[in-house]
């Protein structure tokens, strides 16, 4: 389902040509069941998109949903018997995500037993419609909470603009929504739908997708400090254009059908600490992790800087299978758990922006490096004062293959930091509203011009698909 592909937008266009008709149709032959047949033909649009990626997705999806609705359907039994259910269901929920994310890594790579995966892509959208379909049952737990139709829950996992990367909605936000939508476009809505949908595709493909070819023909030496610290910019640059990019044009698909989903970043390369950061990236996932994992161990009530870590480990095994990953969230959980303790310091605040941005892109080095020992290779260089001499510092021009690739990644490179620095003027003054500067009209005229100049030919998929 990649946003950034004409297959997705023809076969969206088709589903919704198509779901017209039937409404259209339906409204004179049995007008009283226009509401539910608008929900089929919105289910049935979710999961021909899914479909189109792969059967192995779309199986996936059913899978982790049949069993998230038995679980909600069991949440109104005897206390013993709701228990011995949850282990269950929680366990053949989080199966799929286990085997096809976690196998190879615990058994062979811990444990050493050689035990081979089938060699099969992770079902897109997984890790993300695994955990809002969990958080919804446990929500349902609750008492006094009404279990939902059927359909109403399908709808609910299965909402296509954010099912495959966010952002991970809640029963208390989406599921009113869901339940009163009818899969029309909301014309109304459209003038502010619009210009999220071209933001997010410009982030996407203007910066984000450059940097990401450009990024894989760069000639790193793992011995030069420089060359490590350009390769953590230009990816740390490449997600979170990337990432936001998705999240934005999900947004705008939303508001298009009448739904209003969290916005799931909110300029956060401009925190000045990372308990900020992390308030401001992946907003989704940093509540959930709140709400069911740090909330649960005792949050603020006792061993906070404890609590913290688990959160943030858990957070990095969320992201992938693999020791980089284990250490990019331990990394991130000290930073946090350090800044909860310096409350009462007074630094500059740039040096607190720049000290932030600085910490982020090193620890994106554990994040994307999969080869272990050249990741070792890498942390070690980074930490070396003799890799950061003369001599290393001339040697970034062997950086590039050619000219015209140094002239490209600093072009884009100045247009990421161009996009940051409107970010930063958005908060300001007495709007504050992020990225509402990128939003108006002629700037979308220029988004939607720079597009058609500098998008790469070639079609890529989003980055969070591999998460």
């Amino acid at each position: 389902m990649n946003f950034a592909s004409t297959e997705f937008w023809l076969t969206l266009s088709l589903c919704f040509i198509g779901s017209r008709i039937i409404l259209f149709a339906t409204a004179r032959i049995a007008p009283s069941a226009e509401e539910e047949i608008s929900k089929i033909c919105l289910l049935m649009t979710a999961l021909t998109l899914l479909a189109t990626e792969s059967w192995l997705t779309l199986v996936a999806f059913l899978w982790v949903v049949g069993f998230g609705w038995a679980a909600v359907k069991s949440s109104s039994g005897t206390a013993p018997w709701k228990s011995a259910v949850f282990v269950t269901l929680l366990f053949l929920q989080l199966a799929p995500l286990f085997y096809y994310k976690y196998w190879n890594f615990l058994f062979n790579e811990v444990f050493g037993f050689e035990w081979r995966v089938p060699s099969v892509l992770i079902p897109m959208g997984l890790s993300f419609y695994t955990f809002q379909t969990i958080s919804f049952w446990i929500d349902s737990r609750r008492d006094g909470i009404a279990r939902p139709k059927l359909l109403d829950f399908l709808n609910f996992c299965s909402f296509f603009p954010q099912i495959v990367a966010g952002p991970i909605e809640r029963r208390d936000h989406l599921l009113p929504q869901i339940e009163q939508t009818r899969f029309r476009i909301d014309l109304g809505a459209i003038s502010n739908a619009f210009p999220w949908i071209v933001l997010g595709l410009a982030y996407k493909l203007i910066v984000a997708d450059n940097l990401g070819i450009l990024g894989e023909l760069l000639r790193i030496d793992a011995t030069n400090a420089w060359h490590v610290w350009s390769e953590c910019l230009v990816f740390g640059l490449r997600i979170y254009f990337d990432f936001a990019g998705y999240s934005f044009i999900a947004v705008g698909l939303g508001l298009l059908f009448g739904v209003r989903l969290t916005l799931n970043f909110l300029s956060p390369y401009l925190a000045p600490d990372l308990r900020e950061f992390w308030r401001r990236w992946h907003v989704s996932l940093g509540a959930w992790l709140r709400d069911y994992v740090y909330l649960p161990l005792g949050g603020r009530k006792r061993r906070w800087a404890f609590n913290t870590l688990i959160v943030f480990i858990v957070s990095g095994i969320w992201h992938g299978a693999g020791w980089g990953f284990l250490i990019w969230g331990l990394m991130h959980g000290l930073g946090v758990a350090f800044c909860g303790f310096g409350k009462s310091w007074l630094l500059p605040t740039i040096f607190k922006h720049a000290t932030t941005f600085a910490y982020v892109t090193v620890a994106w080095l554990f994040f994307f490096e999969r080869d272990t020992d050249r990741l070792w290779e890498k942390a070690v260089t980074l930490v070396n004062p003799f890799a950061y001499g003369t001599r290393q510092a001339q040697e970034m021009t062997s950086l590039f293959s050619s000219g015209s690739d140094a002239v490209t990644v600093v072009m884009v490179i100045f247009l990421g930091f161009l996009a940051l620095l409107v970010e930063g003027f958005s908060l300001q003054g007495k709007q504050k509203e992020p990225y509402h500067l990128l939003r108006k009209w002629w700037v979308v005229i220029l988004l939607v011009a720079l597009i058609v100049w500098m998008a790469p030919m070639e079609e890529s998929s989003f980055i969070y698909f591999n998460f």
